[in-house]
């Protein structure tokens, strides 16, 4: 019989998998909660076995992995830690959906890619916005020339961050702010431009104890004279939303890149304010299902190789400036 649901195995008890693609798999219609994972006999685990009712837990990634009936994993580990776990999940044959970013660098990105390649399997960067209809219908609009020709892109995604001990500091673990909310910026700005940035200058806040970009603000220039600006940041008020410009008007999108539920798109032009709202369903309950008809059905995966690979440069090169 054709199979029609996957098993999906999580690696860690991390808050992105607890809040977030946990519920989208519990969610999804074509996918199981099988397995929890963690280093070790634990709280957290216990706890999120109560939670979310697994078919099986286990204290560690390894044995996890040998599970025949694992069809797929989720990585949610901090960022320094997805190269090596996406490469042992691959070797065990097992689909991999990592979260952003996928690497660290350009050079993870090949390596990873490359095991799941040698092994047959399907290896997505978790940009679960990239889902929504919300997304979606912004980059119809702008490949329809609703602004005209488009001048600027401009993307912020900030929080203050409070807590000391945050593993997002963590310089052996690869933190930083660019890496974790400022790879967004450049996801969307590289999506709605449809290319590669000619240009890249960056500038950034070297945390004092954490050593690690605390906030960036990097410049691109794109072929046709096309502008872009992200700026990121763990040490600002909270805000998240982007603001295309183009000749002949204004998109501005001033939601979370994972918002939920009516979700408006702005447009402002000589002939006034035009506001569309999109209803959005759980992201992370369409990532989950867009990668479980990429295994079951031979679906293309939505975030692509060279899309992941294309981010994880343009973050090198911003960081090689602003660490130097």
């Amino acid at each position: 019989m054709e199979k029609t649901i996957v098993n999906w195995g999580i690696i860690g008890c991390a808050g992105i998998a607890e809040k977030s693609v946990i519920p989208g798999i519990l969610s999804a219609d074509n996918a199981r909660l099988y397995a929890l994972s963690s280093r070790g006999a634990g709280k957290k685990l216990e706890e999120f076995k109560e939670k979310f009712n697994p078919a099986k837990t286990y204290t560690s990634y390894e044995e996890m992995l040998d599970d025949p009936e694992i069809d797929a994993v989720y990585i949610p580990l901090p960022n320094g830690l997805h190269c090596e776990w996406a490469i042992k999940a691959a070797e065990k044959k097992k689909h991999v959906l990592c979260e952003k970013p996928l690497a660290v660098n350009e050079e993870e990105v090949k390596a990873m890619q490359d095991a799941a390649d040698k092994n047959g399997v399907l290896l997505m960067e978790a940009f679960a916005y990239r889902q929504s209809p919300l997304t979606k219908k912004v980059k119809e609009l702008t490949e329809a020339g609703a602004i005209g020709k488009l001048k600027f892109i401009e993307a912020h995604f900030s929080f203050l961050m409070n807590r000391e001990n945050d593993v997002r500091l963590n310089k052996a673990l690869s933190g930083g702010a660019t890496y974790d909310v400022g790879c967004y910026n450049l996801n969307i700005i590289r999506h709605i431009a449809g290319s590669e940035p000619t240009s890249i200058y960056a500038v950034g806040e070297i945390g004092e104890d954490s050593q690690v970009d605390v906030s960036s603000c990097i410049t691109m220039e794109f072929e046709g004279g096309l502008k872009a600006v992200s700026y990121c940041a763990f040490n600002c008020a909270g805000r998240s939303e982007y603001t295309i410009v183009g000749e002949k008007g204004v998109i501005r999108v001033p939601v979370q890149f994972n918002a939920s539920g009516d979700t408006p798109i702005i447009i402002t032009k000589e002939t006034g304010v035009e506001e569309i709202m999109i209803n959005c369903p759980h992201n992370y309950m369409l990532e989950v299902e867009q990668f479980g008809r990429c295994i079951l059905e031979g679906e293309a995966p939505l975030i692509t190789y060279e899309d992941s690979l294309n981010n994880a440069k343009v973050i090198d090169e911003a960081l090689r400036q602003i660490l130097k």
